[in-house]
This record gives C-alpha cells, structure tokens and sequence, in this order.
C-alpha cells in the first residue's frame, strides 16, 4: 500500500491539521501504556501499573486522537480560523509532559498536567466557537458532553491530592467520566457525520451552512443530547453499585442510538475492509456493556471487549481514514486492505487474551503480558501501514 498522491508537509499544515503531530503521538503513549503490565510481571517496575496504565491508555491514547480529531474538524466544520502552529505545539507540549509523567508513575503530576492540557483545549476550541460562521452537525452535541465529562473527572482527579477526607465515590465517577465518558460520546456523536463515508453514503447529519439551525438539525440534536444525559446517569447508578441496572442502561441506550443514526443497515455487507472493522467494533462495544450487566463480578476483564475491541479499534480505524483522506489517498481505502485488517485481528486476539486472565487468575500475568505484547504488534503493523502517510498533505 503504498502513496498514490499527495505533497511535502509544511508546517501551515500542522497548524490546520495537528492530527499529523497527535496521531503518532497517542499511538506512542497507547504502546506505553499497555507495556508497563509485562514490565511489572518481570519485576522490572516496581509499582503496581493499573492507575498509570489507564490514564495512558485514556488521556494519552484515546486524547490524543480525540483532540487531533477535533482540533482539525471542528474549525473547519465551523468555518472558522485553525489552531495555527504555534497552538499546536504549545498543546503538543503539554500533552508530552503529562505522557511523560504518568509514564513513570507520577500521577500527581500527570493529572494536573491533563487539566491544564484541557483547559488549554476548550480556550482554543471557545475562541473558533466565537467566530463561527456554521453550525456543527448535530451529533456534536455528544462531543461537547463528553469535553464536560472529562473536565469534570479531571478536576475529581485533583482534588483528592489537595483534600484527604475524599468520598471514594468522587473516585469511582471520575474514572467512569474519565475513561468512558470521554471517549463514548465523542465515538457516538462524531459516527452519524462521519462513518457514512466509510460505505459511500450519504450523513443526515450533513445540513446546509448557516448560523440558525433547521428544524431537523434540532430534533437530532435533542436526541444526542437526551442519549448523552442517560448515559451519564447510567455513570452515577454505577457509582452507586447498581452494576447490572447501569450497564443495561448504557447498553439499551447506545445499542438504540447506533441503530437510529448509524448507516450499518443501510450499508453494503462487505463493502471495505474498514466497514467490516467497524461493524466489527461497534458490535463489541455494545457487547461489552450486556455482558457486564449479565455477568457484572467479571465487570473489569469484560469491560476490555469495550475499551479494546470497541474504542480502540474504532479509533484507529477513524484515523487511518483521516490519515489516507488528508494525504490525498483515498482511493487507497477501497479494497480489503488486509494488512489494516491483520493489524485489527491482533488486536482483537490481544483483547481475548487480556480478558482470559481475569478468568484463569493463576495465570494472569502471563494473559496480561501476551496482551500487551500482541496488541502492541498490532499497533505496529497498523502504523507501519498509516502513519508514514502524516508526512504527506493533500494536494490543494
């Protein structure tokens, strides 16, 4: 698979486009993070990882394609100005510091270092906001919930390190606000607009440009929104112990907003090997959530087939679109594109392996190290295939 088209990197286009800067980045932070588990297991860290592992994996994996994502699309979907370079590196640079933190286990640090990351973020994003010339499509409303979500749970993250007597439930909402709510939402919000595109159909999340909404941009809207408020509700009944209760919750509740706004019915069955990933994806994100509700003691090694097999897989899979759609190679996309496909079946055997360990606990530190292992060469081989193409820009 190699590069159709497409001209040298300047840095103008990083100022417009930062997922060239982020995508690799977050990449880096993902393998990081899922390789302090064998590093552990050999008594090479000392520390136990899980904490520093999740923050990795959430705000340096996962906020690294979020904010490329967004700090790329939302201006242009707002017809207003890009970040510009000196934007993106100042961010790039607090997003290092905080990976570099958690990295070796310096959560304090990390976690005031991701509020600032934040903050900086939405002060970028509420300045385009102000000179808007467009609406964005209606799903983003979701994306705004989840920026809330996750500056919330960043804050709960803090707090505890200034305030000794802190109700462990702050705890336990903040990494579900943290570590689902920030990456739900945007996947549930931004899929209506754009995975239509993966099938070659039309988004009824595509409206005409303009400052007033129609009717019809308003209707969806407020289903996004109501979607996005029981979805956090189902956060607190969790908080509160109702495991089987909040899980069926946000199992009804994104199973029926996928199959609402999501074109999957209307889609060819076998079209790219991208759209199979996808069906793939999300049919294990819903999974995920129906099994714990079944099974809830289990509810840490099952929420894997959500975070692994849903997230992470849907995630790379956007990217690789964006990659190939901004370098100009599109046309590269319509095939089964097996390498992409063998990079997402490793990481899929590395979520089988690493929900296994939680079954068999004897042998838990073996299942979680073949994990990471395999999903690390996942990765690679996912990278190998995609992010050579960050280096090229669409011809204009």
């Amino acid at each position: 698979m190699s590069d159709a088209s497409g001209r040298r990197l300047t840095s103008a286009d990083i100022g417009k486009e930062p997922f060239r800067l982020f995508f690799p980045a977050g990449v880096l932070a993902g393998m990081i993070g899922v390789s302090l588990w064998p590093l552990h297991f050999a008594n090479i860290i000392e520390l136990y990882p899980g904490q520093a592992h999740a923050r990795l994996m959430a705000f340096g994996l996962f906020g690294a394609f979020i904010v490329g994502f967004l700090g790329t699309a939302m201006p242009r979907l707002l017809s207003a100005p890009p970040l510009g370079i000196i934007n993106v590196i100042g961010l790039f640079l607090l997003y290092i510091a905080m990976v570099a933190s958690f990295a070796v286990q310096k959560l304090s640090w990390g976690d005031h270092l991701f509020l600032g990351f934040l903050l900086v973020f939405a002060g970028m994003m509420l300045a385009r906001v102000r000179h808007r010339q467009d609406t964005p499509p209606p799903g983003f409303v979701l994306v705004l919930l989840a920026l809330l979500c996750v500056l919330a749970g960043a804050v709960l993250s803090v707090v505890p390190y200034w305030k000794e007597d802190f109700d462990p439930r702050w705890i336990a909402l903040q990494r579900l606000l943290s570590y689902q709510g920030f990456v739900l939402l945007p996947i549930l919000g931004i899929g209506p607009f754009l995975l239509p595109r993966f099938f070659g159909l039309p988004s009824t999340h595509s409206f005409p440009e303009g400052l007033i909404p129609p009717a019809a941009w308003r209707k969806k809207a407020l289903l996004a929104l109501t979607v996005g408020i029981l979805i956090i509700v189902s956060f607190f009944a969790e908080v509160e112990g109702w495991f089987r209760t909040a899980h069926a919750l946000r199992f009804a509740v994104t199973a029926l907003y996928i199959l609402l706004e999501f074109p999957f019915q209307k889609a060819p069955k076998m079209n790219t090997g991208l759209g199979l990933a996808l069906r793939i994806a999300f049919g294990s994100l819903v999974a995920g959530f129906i099994l714990i509700a079944a099974f809830p003691a289990y509810r840490v090694g099952l929420l894997h087939l959500t975070l692994i097999g849903g997230f992470s897989v849907i995630t790379f899979t956007v990217a690789t679109r964006v990659v190939f759609g901004h370098s100009g190679n599109l046309q590269l996309l319509q095939g089964r594109n097996w390498g992409i496909l063998m990079a997402i079946g490793l990481m899929l055997f590395a979520m089988v392996t690493r929900i296994s360990g939680d079954f068999w606990p004897k042998t838990l530190p073996t299942h979680y190290s073949y994990g990471a292992l395999l999903w690390v060469l996942g990765v690679l081989l996912w990278s190998a295939f995609v992010l050579p193409k960050v280096l090229r820009a669409e011809e204009e």
